[in-house]
């Protein structure tokens, strides 16, 4: 036997990738659109994060395909996760205006 035998990728490994890659996606995107989307300044975090999802949806959907048909908690924590990603908001208020706990 050779020591040096490449490991095969699980469905686990190629599962996890996808959501990382898909939050680094949602990431991006919630800057673009925090920058190019002009939304009352008196809407809740909570409601900018709802407009944004929709708008996030299809090209989501479009660039990681196997998440077409993920549970939509597991959409909710991509986005959860992107937002938190990109740095422009605390993780505290990301979790208090959804109603979630962020894993680390």
């Amino acid at each position: 036997m050779w020591p040096f035998r490449r490991k095969t990728r699980s469905r686990d490994d190629d599962a996890s990738a996808t959501i990382d890659a898909a939050i680094l996606f949602t990431a991006q995107r919630w800057c673009a659109f925090s920058r190019s989307v002009a939304l009352p300044a008196e809407m809740t975090l909570r409601d900018r994060i709802s407009i944004f999802a929709r708008a996030l949806d299809e090209s989501l959907h479009g660039h990681f395909p196997t998440l077409v048909s993920a549970p939509e908690q597991v959409i909710l924590l991509i986005i959860a996760k992107g937002v938190e990603q990109s740095g422009l908001l605390a993780r505290g208020e990301i979790e208090r205006e959804l109603g979630i706990i962020l894993p680390h």
